[in-house]
């Protein structure tokens, strides 16, 4: 990891701002419109903890990071992903739902390059439907074209967390489980360096990659270290997949603790941060 000092990023603790693009692990049910923008009564403009893909009224990370892992405060919580997304996805939600809600900053929404965060969580739902690395690579492509548009707009505290290990869900057959592997493994080495790329060229932004790949190898390896039952990796209905390929609350809350301390390790002197390198 480098470190160099920051201007924009003052550490966790300073951020009063959180945008969120992404798909169903994300996803709160969030609609973008100027009279139901986050508040101090609905943190996460709708009513907490949203809509999540989770079990029934249940917190996915974004709620559990919002309540019981802030960094010493609530911050507004500005959520536009949407279940089911891919890359093409992220690309709407960036230039149809961001954009026009709060990208000019507007009265009630006034956040700034020191006070937020951006973050991007994408890819499960590409794999599912990519075979080839090209298409990978493309789809990262239009990815970053996207977060060059955000750096246009004033951002510069950028979160990008990779693909989770989806081919130990109960969405995948064992006998797959390598093959899908290797292209997972391939999206995140590429998303490294499609952020290295991008930080290289912008000396202002400070550039953090979280590792869910990581913290899921973790969990499914030791379930019962995490409290869940050395049966749950597999089953679908248990502890830690709510279905075929969704979490529950009780493994997004692990998610959020995990994010939470990930961020805190990183303080104000820091420009770039990985996972992957602990």
């Amino acid at each position: 990891m480098s470190t160099e000092a920051h201007s924009y990023w003052h550490g966790f603790p300073k951020i009063q701002h959180l945008v969120i693009f992404g798909d169903s692990y994300s996803d709160v049910g969030y609609l973008p419109k100027p009279h139901l923008r986050p508040s101090d009564k609905h943190p996460l403009g709708v009513p907490y903890p949203g809509v999540t893909w989770a079990e029934d009224d249940a917190p996915n990370w974004v709620g559990y990071l919002l309540k019981e892992f802030t960094p010493g405060h609530e911050f507004l919580v500005y959520d536009y992903a949407i279940g089911g997304h891919r890359v093409d996805g992220v690309v709407h939600q960036i230039q149809n739902r961001f954009i026009p809600d709060i990208g000019d900053k507007p009265d009630g929404a006034r956040w700034s390059s020191d006070d937020t965060l951006f973050v991007t969580w994408i890819g499960i739902n590409d794999l599912a439907f990519t075979k080839d690395r090209k298409t990978v690579d493309d789809s990262l492509g239009k990815l970053f074209e996207q977060q060059a548009r955000l750096y246009e707009l004033g951002a510069r505290n950028f979160l990008f967390i990779d693909v989770p290990a989806v081919h130990r869900s109960p969405a995948v057959a064992e006998r797959r489980s390598a093959n899908v592997l290797e292209l997972l493994a391939y999206w995140n080495i590429r998303l490294r360096h499609f952020v290295t790329e991008f930080a290289s060229t912008r000396s202002d932004v400070t550039t953090l990659i979280y590792s869910s790949f990581a913290l899921f190898s973790r969990i499914l390896d030791n379930p019962e270290e995490y409290g869940f039952k050395n049966t749950d990796p597999r089953l679908r209905g248990g502890g830690i997949w709510l279905d075929h390929i969704h979490p529950t609350t009780k493994m997004h809350h692990e998610i959020a603790r995990d994010i939470a301390a990930f961020l805190h390790t990183y303080s104000s002197s820091d420009r770039t941060g990985d996972t992957s390198e602990a």
